[in-house]
């Protein structure tokens, strides 16, 4: 039985909001897979198609585990990937803080036309990711082309200097930052409410954690909780990262 779990996006939205992840996570890392593409797609091959990846990215590749944290299919459904405890294994130089997603297909220009189930899914969990972790689109997502195979970053696709042309030349309009910000980033800049302020002991400690302030999320819930000096300093340390000081 495959370890990978299917999500449809209201079901992904779900699990998002209430998993608790100890590290940081502060930018979005958006692929293709190239291949496998549409052609190998037979809208109930999930699972043949994960493990393939996985196969692929442990005995030729060398790495530990499958490269991204979820997959995006062309039908719409959503699947896990690697643990969110670990980095990716998608753009070298950016991998720290980041959460990978790979969306199955070709989007170069000329190749796979991305169906409409699949856009509405790639904004779907794009737009839960970015209020899980309170993060800009703008500023946290990044496509793996404006990268160099050494891991400079260009902050724009560059021909003849980009590692890939990933996520597609022809994903939601192109791969270059200019498509990203005329496209994408208009069905996104809503994605994340104006935040309050939080005064939750769990909460406080959730936003230590993710900020990779504290590790240890039961001994700072007990200091909190038995000490008012730390608690309120830990509040103001929280609130001052969220923003809302």
């Amino acid at each position: 039985m495959s370890s990978f779990k299917k999500y449809n996006a209201k079901d992904f939205e779900e699990y998002i909001k209430n998993i608790k992840i100890l590290r940081k996570v502060n930018k979005i890392q958006i692929h293709h897979t190239y291949s496998p593409s549409y052609k190998q797609f037979t809208g109930d091959n999930h699972n043949a198609l994960q493990e393939g990846m996985r196969n692929c990215h442990i005995k030729t590749n060398g790495w530990s585990d499958i490269a991204q944290h979820f997959t995006i299919f062309p039908d719409g459904i959503i699947m896990s990937g690697r643990s969110l405890e670990m980095v990716p294994a998608g753009i070298k130089g950016a991998n720290t803080g980041a959460i990978a997603i790979e969306c199955v297909g070709n989007f170069d220009r000329g190749a796979d036309t991305m169906t409409k189930e699949q856009k509405d899914a790639i904004v779907s969990v794009l737009k839960a990711l970015l209020k899980k972790f309170s993060l800009s689109p703008k500023e946290s997502i990044i496509y793996h082309a404006w990268w160099t195979s050494s891991g400079k970053s260009l902050g724009d696709y560059k021909k003849g200097e980009s590692c890939k042309t990933c996520p597609g030349t022809n994903f939601f309009g192109g791969n270059t930052k200019k498509a990203f910000t005329e496209n994408l980033l208009p069905l996104l800049d809503k994605a994340v409410p104006a935040l309050k302020s939080v005064d939750k002991i769990n909460d406080i400690v959730w936003e230590l954690i993710n900020a990779g302030v504290v590790t240890d999320g039961k001994l700072w819930l007990s200091k909190c909780e038995e000490d008012i000096n730390v608690y309120h300093l830990c509040k103001k340390m929280a609130n001052y990262l969220r923003g809302t000081l």
